[in-house]
C-alpha cells in the first residue's frame, strides 16, 4: 500500500467499509459517500479519499501531492512493466 499521509504530526484515519449485493444499496452508499465528501469540503476539513472512481493521472498526482515523485519512482523500480494494479489507472 502507498497511503497518503498529511504533513502534520497528528491525523486521523476514518474508514467506511460497507458490503452489499444490491445495486440499489450500492447507489445509496455512493450517494452517501459523495455527501460526506461535499460536507468535508464545505466545512474546510482536509481529506484524502481512497474511492478510486475514474480519476485521471493528473487527479492521482494531486492525490499524492508532494509524494507523487517518490510513488512514481517506486513504481518504476519495482514494477517497470506496469503489470501490477492496472485497474486504478494511476499509471497510463
Amino acid at each position: 500500500m502507498s497511503p497518503v499521509t498529511p504533513e502534520e504530526d497528528v491525523f486521523y484515519a476514518v474508514s467506511l467499509l460497507r458490503a452489499t449485493s444490491s445495486i440499489d444499496m450500492v447507489k445509496k452508499y455512493e450517494s452517501q459517500n459523495q455527501q460526506i465528501l461535499e460536507f468535508c469540503k464545505g466545512a474546510g476539513i482536509k481529506i484524502t479519499e481512497y474511492l478510486t472512481g475514474n480519476k485521471t493521472q493528473k487527479q492521482w498526482m494531486e492525490h499524492f501531492g508532494s509524494k507523487w515523485k517518490l510513488f512514481a519512482d517506486r513504481k518504476a523500480q519495482f514494477d517497470p512493466k506496469r503489470i501490477l494494479s492496472p485497474g486504478q489507472g494511476i499509471f497510463q
